[in-house]
């Protein structure tokens, strides 16, 4: 078909061709509807304003689609609760308060009395804000079990389905208000599960973010909380106390209220008649108020899983005989396992802080020196002992240590050969060490990052503490070791006129000595002050660059590129604070190691001119009260001998 043949449209918007010849094509009927019949070009063009048309049609409502589906997932999202945000840390400590106190309230419901007054008024309270914290989960950010986080409804959602739901909606089923207390109260018990998350003190969230703010944790700026390796065994020790306490107290709930449900059976009553052969009736409970019964109970019940057994208490029926059977049977061993690991936790404690065999040893070796050398110096003597004493106090390897001046080769310094773990995997031994310094790695993570250098390198870290204002590392000092500052604070700079001059505050410990000057050879160009008592660990120097310059080279380029933008850093610092400051010539001598002296152009000088040459410059231009400028060079360069300048100038020099 030609562009200018003719077409016609028809009613169901199809085109078709007129070959009728004899008809005339200017009118035709088809259809029973008549329609002019026109050019194709126009055909095409009214069909491309039409596509256009419908193309503007649906892409505004696609536009208008896209633009809603995008608001409404923009506010969800808005609205999804991150799990740092501060709203959810305090949400959390009452919700994990509301649920210590329900768990124990519930069960002394169900053993003892039904709840009246003030405590009905409080647990219909808890019931509410229950309801509000499932719904509120719903909005609440998520980790799944490889810990990615998840930020949307339908993955939240899924993850709680699989999860918590079902147990928490159970939990809330009013069955009080149609007279079914007790299947009530024996619902809630699923609370029970939730109950090891509410003890554990060390997972950063809820009751453990509330004590951090009595230091008992340290939070960081994200709000997650780290602790020190003494608070974690310390941590441990009371949840372990704590879970003892629990045990026994709900097996004397769970206990009386078992035999009063069984008081009424056929082996639970006398020959005579008379109901006296329940434990409730025997010993005459019923007429006492019920936290008597509550302590009565639970002490009965601890005598029985701890096989102590005095006899003022014991079962009456062959009911509540089954009963104790089964609680010594399961509660003794459960016992027994608690108390296991309650002086296992409780003896490690001990050997890790107190160090008392350790000291004997180190007393008995020095009172044998004594008697083959002499009397040792009373304060050299306490000074030796207190070392040692916070050295054995501190030091978290015990028998995981490595003895650096005992390895015969380089490998023998990154090779797991300690007893008790040689046999173990690597990736294990790496989780006990990681687990041992969880505090030390979150300190300094952003210096060993990803590294598997940080499980070769803490292994031979040795425990350092430093007293207030004594100096732990001094200018053009040789470095024998590298130390992580864990605690504490620090002051980087430079000792002018016998007095220290800060560049740098590190008030929260967290810096790292010795790595550049180790790394690159060089001499320390600072002093490090400690303003209070400082804590950290140290590694030997030569351990630190062995390990890395034969087994971990591409992590040396990288640690080598963190230590050098920290020493630009103090150096450009250094130079502004000489730039901002007036020295006299005592000043200059005192620096002297570290500053090149810039003659000033009108002197006609260079740089690299002899020290006499300088000497000779400096006089003159004192003379005519000209200042001298520093930067932050190498003074030994130039001037190696400034006796001369020091006795003829220096009274001029104060500029």
């Amino acid at each position: 078909m030609k562009l200018g043949d003719k077409i016609h449209y028809t009613e169901d918007l199809t085109s078709r061709e007129i070959n009728d010849k004899g008809n005339d094509i200017d009118l035709q009927v088809i259809l029973g509807i008549t329609i002019d019949p026109e050019p194709y070009e126009k055909v095409l063009l009214k069909k491309g304003e039409h596509e256009e048309q419908n193309a503007c049609i649906f892409g505004a409502l696609r536009d208008i689609k896209s633009t809603a589906i995008y608001s409404v997932r923009s506010i969800c999202h808005r609205l999804i609760i991150r799990n740092n945000s501060i709203v959810k840390r305090y949400w959390d400590i009452i919700m994990e308060l509301i649920l210590a106190y329900n768990v124990i309230t519930t069960l002394f419901f169900l053993a003892y009395e039904y709840p009246t007054g003030g405590m009905l008024i409080t647990d219909i309270v808890c019931w509410v804000l229950f309801i509000i914290d499932i719904v509120l989960t719903f909005y609440t950010e998520q980790t799944d079990e490889k810990n990615n986080s998840i930020k949307n409804f339908v993955g939240i959602a899924n993850l709680y389905i699989k999860g918590w739901l079902i147990f928490d909606l159970v939990a809330i089923i009013p069955l009080r208000s149609a007279g079914y207390e007790m299947a009530e109260y024996l619902l809630r018990m699923f609370r029970l599960l939730k109950l090891s998350g509410v003890i554990d003190i060390t997972d950063g969230t809820g009751i453990s973010y509330l004590l951090s703010y009595f230091n008992f944790g340290r939070r960081e700026k994200s709000g997650k909380i780290t602790y020190s390796y003494t608070s974690k065994i310390i941590a441990s020790l009371i949840r372990l106390f704590i879970t003892i306490i629990f045990t026994v107290y709900f097996m004397g709930c769970f206990w009386y209220w078992f035999q009063r449900i069984v008081s009424n059976y056929k082996y639970s009553s006398s020959k005579e008649g008379v109901d006296e052969n329940t434990f409730e009736n025997a010993f005459g409970l019923a007429d006492m108020q019920s936290k008597d019964i509550a302590l009565r109970s639970s002490y009965y019940m601890l005598t029985t899983i701890a096989t102590i057994g005095y006899g003022d208490f014991m079962p009456r029926n062959v009911y509540e005989m089954s009963f104790a059977i089964v609680a010594m049977l399961f509660g003794v061993t459960l016992f027994a396992v608690i108390m296991g690991n309650f002086n296992s936790a409780l003896t490690y404690y001990t050997e890790a802080t107190s160090a008392v065999d350790c000291l004997g040893e180190l007393n008995l070796w020095l009172d044998s020196l004594e008697i083959i050398h002499g009397k040792i110096d009373k304060k050299l003597r306490t000074n030796i002992t207190d070392h040692f004493k916070y050295y054995f106090e501190k030091d978290r390897l015990k028998n995981l240590a490595k003895n650096y001046w005992e390895a015969s080769t380089p490998e023998n310094l990154i090779s797991i050969d300690q007893q008790y773990v040689s046999s173990l995997p690597e990736e294990i031994y790496n989780q006990i060490l990681q687990n041992l310094y969880s505090d030390f790695l979150q300190n300094f993570k952003y210096f060993f990052g990803s590294s598997k250098v940080k499980y070769a390198i803490i292994p031979h870290l040795q425990p350092r503490r430093y007293i207030t204002n004594e100096l732990i590392l001094e200018n053009d000092k040789e470095i024998n070791e590298l130390i992580f500052i864990n605690s504490g604070s620090v002051s980087i700079g430079i000792i002018l006129n016998g007095e220290h001059q800060t560049l740098l505050l590190c008030e929260d410990g967290r810096t790292i000595i010795g790595d550049y000057p180790i790394l690159t050879k060089v001499k320390n160009r600072f002093d490090y002050l400690a303003l209070r008592i400082s804590e950290g660990f140290a590694i030997d120097s030569n351990t630190f660059y062995t390990i890395l310059n034969i087994y971990f080279k591409d992590d040396r380029n990288n640690l080598l590129a963190i230590a050098a933008k920290r020493e630009s850093n103090l150096k450009r610092l250094l130079n502004d604070y000489i730039k901002r400051s007036e020295f006299n010539l005592t000043s200059i001598i005192d620096v002297g190691k570290n500053f090149d002296i810039v003659i000033p152009k009108e002197s006609g000088k260079g740089e690299n001119m002899d020290e006499t040459e300088v000497a000779k410059d400096l006089l003159e231009l004192a003379e005519n009260g000209k200042s001298v400028d520093f930067k932050t060079k190498n003074i030994l360069n130039i001037v190696k001998n400034a006796g001369e300048l020091r006795r003829k100038g220096y009274e001029k020099m104060f500029l």
